[in-house]
């Protein structure tokens, strides 16, 4: 049975030093990388020593921040129409962080699960902003158990809200039984409408620097943000399995249908995606907040959202939706019924020595999350294949994000 956190670890995800972004734009993932550590039995000297490296200089090549501002001179934001109006501005983050400490303690007996049930439904539509992270940020503070790193993200994804606007979302618009169906349809559509020309750079088009000028810099989010702004029917008209399958099912479906995907859009050498890989990262947060939430009406609405999101983001990426073939030659290849034969059927002691040893963050949080869906979902292979396909490290300089397959 794994051991409670170790306190060393519980000490750096309650770290209030640091900003949650740095040039104004990247998220710092230092918490999310100690949070995956830890869940793979990482010594505590690696632990400690990550955190180290990455807060001195990330692998980017880029240094994150300190907060600007003491929190003992931050001045609370006051009330939560407040909280509100600063949704997506990416103004107020320590002010806003201040603010929920005030209401964990005056409002629910310092129980931050209260506060998740709280606040965090009505952001969830708002999971695409700042790459995900915000959503991000905030799942994994749940998984690490840290009240302090959980505040944070609740306060980072307001900061940074964007999202498709579901009040356009049309349910039960098509028929369709599995995820790998929608995206199939998708994939056809995308090619043979043009959706890359007639949506994605349309929509790049249809916006001008008055339109989320704080996002500017960042490049990739600005242009996400104009997608999502301008969605195609194929983000909004859902599939009737969002509807009628049990949630369990839905979430299984949709961890299988992100892998293959993964898979199917490996580059040279069998590097991941990188946007790719925010999309399960993402999903496991989102998991983790509606386990606290405990609302099965949020939590399906909450996978309506994240399905509307991530076609947008799919189509958005610079190698666009992947293509029929590319699903249907990864399916033939790891189909679902097809499974490792048992438990020493993947050396996990490898990869697992491998993910902990990386500099990439993004590839300690992948081997986690993998080896956690296979153990859970019967040892399908997909998941211990896709561990294996690291991501390589972007490009992330000012507005000319190039996120390498």
């Amino acid at each position: 049975m794994k051991l409670p956190m170790k306190l060393p670890t519980q000490n750096l995800l309650d770290d209030k030093t640091l900003y949650i972004e740095f040039q104004g734009y990247l998220s710092n993932h230092v918490k999310h990388a100690i949070v995956a550590l830890d869940k793979l039995e990482a010594p505590a000297e690696r632990i400690q020593g990550y955190w180290d490296t990455y807060t001195k200089l990330t692998p980017y090549d880029l240094q994150v921040e300190k907060v600007p501002t003491a929190w003992d001179q931050v001045q609370p934001i006051a009330t939560k129409e407040e909280w509100k109006n600063l949704r997506g501005k990416k103004e107020k983050w320590q002010e806003m962080c201040s603010f929920l400490e005030l209401e964990k303690m005056n409002r629910f007996g310092g129980d931050t699960n209260l506060l998740v049930k709280e606040f965090a439904p009505d952001l969830l539509g708002g999971m695409s902003g700042a790459l995900t992270h915000g959503i991000i940020h905030l799942g994994w503070g749940i998984d690490g158990k840290s009240d302090w790193m959980t505040l944070e993200g609740l306060a980072y994804l307001n900061f940074c809200h964007l999202g498709v606007d579901d009040s356009q979302f049309k349910d039960d618009a098509v028929e369709e039984n599995t995820p790998l169906e929608s995206m199939l349809r998708i994939a056809n559509e995308y090619s043979s409408k043009n959706l890359k020309e007639t949506w994605i750079e349309d929509s790049k088009a249809k916006f001008g620097e008055e339109f989320h000028p704080e996002l500017i810099p960042s490049g990739f989010q600005w242009n996400l943000a104009k997608v999502l702004a301008n969605p195609h029917p194929v983000a909004l008209e859902h599939s009737t399995w969002l509807s009628k399958d049990p949630l369990e099912q839905i979430w299984k479906n949709l961890y299988q249908i992100g892998t293959l995907i993964y898979l199917a859009t490996r580059g040279k050498d069998d590097h991941g995606n990188f946007l790719i890989l925010h999309s399960i990262t993402s999903l496991w947060a989102l998991e983790k907040v509606c386990r606290v939430v405990d609302d099965p009406q949020v939590e399906r609405k909450a996978l309506k959202q994240y399905y509307g999101n991530l076609v947008c983001l799919l189509a958005a990426g610079n190698a666009g939706f992947p293509t029929v073939d590319m699903l249907q030659t990864t399916q033939t290849e790891f189909p679902w019924t097809k499974l490792d034969d048992d438990k020493a059927g993947f050396d996990w002691e490898t990869t697992v020595a491998a993910g902990i040893q990386e500099t990439e963050e993004h590839n300690i949080k992948l081997v986690y999350v993998m080896k956690a869906l296979w153990d859970r979902y019967n040892q399908w292979p997909g998941f211990s294949e896709a561990a294996k396909c690291f991501v390589l490290t972007p490009n992330i300089g000012p507005s000319k994000t190039e996120y390498k397959a």
